[in-house]
């Protein structure tokens, strides 16, 4: 597959409108951004090399179609497929809005079907493993200990906890600000244990931070650690507590989300913990409740 911007035509103009319109009004991440960017220039190379199109305006669906279908012959999976599926659904939607073209050829083209996966997530017993392996007789472990807190009593990601400065968190009501994708804040409570860890790790962060740096996690060197190194430090603590499971700080938000629901908890309100935008997002934890259901009544019924 090619992809590299096109030379010609009119696309790099609306191009570069629709991605001023995604950072601008709809406040979407850097990151979101750049995906955005090379899901459409990979699309309009495509269909500019195999249909010598030159101008947006004569897009088909039937060009959009055989963009996702080469995709698949080359190899993408179907999630990755979506994306860029989603990206050109957004842009074209975009260009009618705006009157640039008449007709979106892009809204009846529905999206492959992809195998729903249960996300992984850790047991009691394992999360209350995993805030024990951080040697708190360490500053290091101090710090550990209160990311691996935080990010099972809040469910909040990982971006949004390297994110966090020190301000963010209210002992008093024991509570954190957090901002979420699309830079939306939301207030996420968060229980005894974390506030004691947080403490904990206050008491050692003064002498670490450099001057002026209010961020709440702080690498070695006195600044704000990177999502990447949250990343290793969450996978090693994981992968000791439970060998063989998946091992990511987005695993923890997993298990937040499902022993909550697990324990009662409305799936309204574990939607605005997360900052889902969608319930339907929410929802693919209830599934994960409802195995565990399932599993427990095979071990427990005599005649399961």
């Amino acid at each position: 597959m090619v992809d590299r911007e096109t030379e010609s035509g009119n696309y790099r103009k609306y191009l570069k409108k629709f991605l001023d319109h995604l950072e601008n009004v709809k406040r979407f991440s850097e990151k979101t951004i750049i995906s955005y960017k090379s899901d459409l220039n990979q699309f309009f190379s495509y269909i500019k090399e195999r249909e010598n199109i030159e101008n947006i305006e004569e897009t088909k669906k039937i060009h959009i179609r055989e963009f996702i279908s080469s995709l698949m012959r080359y190899g993408f999976d179907r999630s990755s497929a979506n994306r860029k599926l989603s990206a050109i659904k957004s842009f074209f939607s975009f260009l009618t809005e705006t009157e640039v073209i008449g007709k979106n050829p892009a809204i009846l083209i529905k999206a492959p079907k992809t195998d729903k996966k249960l996300p992984s997530y850790l047991t009691v017993e394992e999360i209350n493993r995993l805030m024990t392996l951080p040697d708190t007789n360490k500053w290091k472990g101090l710090r550990d200990r209160a990311i691996l807190e935080l990010l099972y009593s809040t469910g909040m990601r990982a971006s949004e906890l390297i994110n966090l400065n020190v301000d963010d968190i209210d002992f008093e009501d024991e509570t954190v600000k957090v901002f979420g994708k699309g830079k939306k804040e939301r207030i996420i409570p968060f229980n005894q244990s974390s506030a004691n860890a947080i403490k904990n790790y206050l008491t050692v962060r003064g002498k670490m931070i450099k001057e002026k740096e209010n961020a709440l996690i702080i690498n070695k060197n006195g600044i704000r650690l990177s999502q990447r190194s949250l990343v290793r430090i969450v996978k090693s603590y994981i992968n000791v507590a439970a060998p063989g499971k998946k091992a990511s700080p987005h695993v923890l938000r997993h298990t937040f989300a499902t022993h909550l629901l697990d324990s009662g908890a409305d799936l309204r309100a574990v939607q605005a913990l997360l900052g889902h935008s969608s319930l339907a997002t929410t929802q693919i934890y209830t599934h994960v409740s409802k195995s565990r259901l399932k599993k427990i009544y095979n071990q427990a019924h005599p005649r399961a």
